[in-house]
């Protein structure tokens, strides 16, 4: 960091396309994405290189807007002046779902910070991890910028060791499980962490039924379903119900029998936890573990069930092929259900709605404790930000309070600086007693 300290802001940015290189050039995507499933046995290999490129190419984009070195705002209406500098050496927890996108796509915010990171990998993806950043290292050193900015804990990687880097570092960003984010918020370091995933999805009475089936199809099978914002729940209303679970039945769903669902619910959640065979497998996998007859094309498996519980375990994430469909008898009640769900799992994280009724779109954003409400997208390619909506491109979702987060956002280039503000005096802006107490002396006196 000493040495990338004097770095223009043209410099940096070449450090950061550098490192975004690294993972985007075709045959480095291709050989982190086979390395990731033979690694970690999640998801599959072609998401996972469109998933490498695409996450990697927008928050490229992002970065490249954004200015970090010296002057970053200058408004002399307000006589201040903002200067970014780094937050320090990061350390960034990341998850086995995404050994490769996700380290890169911190390394890329961390560099354009000016800050080093080191990276406290999930156990089973650290040879894909530490690829990925011997690849980004050499990137580095093309453009003649300290290789050393972007590191990963030695192997084998421990409890232990992840705990002393939180504390060593002066930021940590935690992506994964909510332990690891419980342990960077107890560090005594600054820490951003997530909450869990478990989206649930209106299909209101004025949806496209036939988009809303293709998206949401896409969505639940993109990388088996590793994504925290892959859809877990339809909450679909009463009056659309069957037309939307036959166009869901053409987009590849298939709707369990009563004795499927039955067994689904049994093998899914052995002991009241999720069955590790069937996390983010192949479909295959899935019919041949809950004994399912599917018919040809299909690509997922739809459980009804009767009402969100705290004893329904289907209620929770599913972080496979499996989505929970809730029948809902209007528009109120089907935002009660997504409320029930989320206060089982998922609280802060988002929620999705396909309709053509704008007000209900505002009216579950206005009530539900959630940070992203996505309106007619596929719910994973849109929640980490997307080329048509205004989020910004991240791996990393910040839930808010609700769910124990210090952002209710997602994460991007503003969290990995500091800010020190030049002030300089403007003309006096103090207004009148009357002005601010003038409403309440009316209404009660002095």
């Amino acid at each position: 960091m000493a040495e990338f300290a004097e770095a223009s802001q043209d410099e940096v940015d070449a450090a950061v396309t550098a490192i975004a290189w690294s993972i985007y050039k075709p045959e480095n995507a291709t050989e982190l994405a086979e390395l990731a499933v033979q690694d970690t046995g999640l998801g599959n290999v072609g998401d996972k290189i469109v998933k490498n490129q695409r996450k990697t190419f927008g928050t490229l984009r992002d970065l490249m807007r954004a200015r970090t070195v010296g002057v970053i705002d200058d408004d002399p209406s307000t006589g201040l002046v903002r200067y970014a500098k780094p937050v320090g050496v990061v350390c960034a927890v990341t998850p086995s779902t995404n050994p490769a996108a996700t380290p890169i796509n911190k390394a890329m915010m961390a560099v354009k910070g000016g800050n080093a990171i080191i990276m406290a990998p999930s156990p089973s993806g650290w040879s894909t991890t530490n690829r990925a950043i011997d690849l980004a290292r050499a990137e580095l050193a093309k453009v003649g910028a300290p290789e050393d900015l972007v590191q990963v804990l030695p192997y084998p990687v421990t409890r232990e060791a992840t705990e002393e880097l939180m504390i060593a570092c002066a930021l940590v960003v935690a992506t994964g499980s909510q332990n690891n984010v419980r342990k960077a918020h107890t560090s005594g370091t600054p820490a951003i962490g997530v909450g869990a995933g478990n989206v649930p999805v209106i299909i209101d009475t004025t949806a496209d039924l036939e988009d809303a089936a293709v998206k949401i199809a896409a969505s639940k099978t993109f990388d088996n379903a590793t994504s925290c914002s892959s859809e877990n729940s339809l909450v679909i209303l009463d009056d659309v119900y069957d037309e939307a679970l036959a166009a869901l039945g053409r987009a590849g769903g298939h709707r369990a029998t009563e004795a499927e669902a039955a067994r689904i619910n049994e093998r899914l959640f052995p002991d009241g936890h999720l069955n590790r065979r069937v996390i983010a497998t192949d479909f295959d996998r899935v019919v041949e573990e809950f004994d399912l007859v599917v018919a040809e094309g299909s690509t997922f498996v739809m459980v009804e069930e009767p009402a969100p519980a705290p004893d329904r375990p289907m209620t929770g994430e599913k972080l496979s092929l499996v989505l929970t469909v809730y029948r809902a008898v209007d528009f109120a009640d089907a935002k009660r259900i997504t409320a029930e769900v989320l206060q089982f799992q998922g609280i802060g994280h988002s929620v999705g709605i396909h309709t053509a009724t704008d007000a209900h779109a505002d009216e579950l954003a206005a009530a539900l404790p959630v940070v992203r409400v996505l309106v007619n997208q596929a719910h994973t390619f849109g929640n980490g930000g997307s080329f048509d909506n205004a989020l910004p491109f991240t791996l990393t979702m910040g839930c808010g309070t609700w769910a124990g987060n210090s952002i209710s956002e997602n994460l991007n280039i503003e969290h990995f600086i500091n800010i020190t503000h030049l002030v300089r005096t403007v003309g006096e802006d103090k207004p009148t007693e009357e002005e601010l107490f003038g409403a309440h002396w009316n209404a009660v006196g002095r």
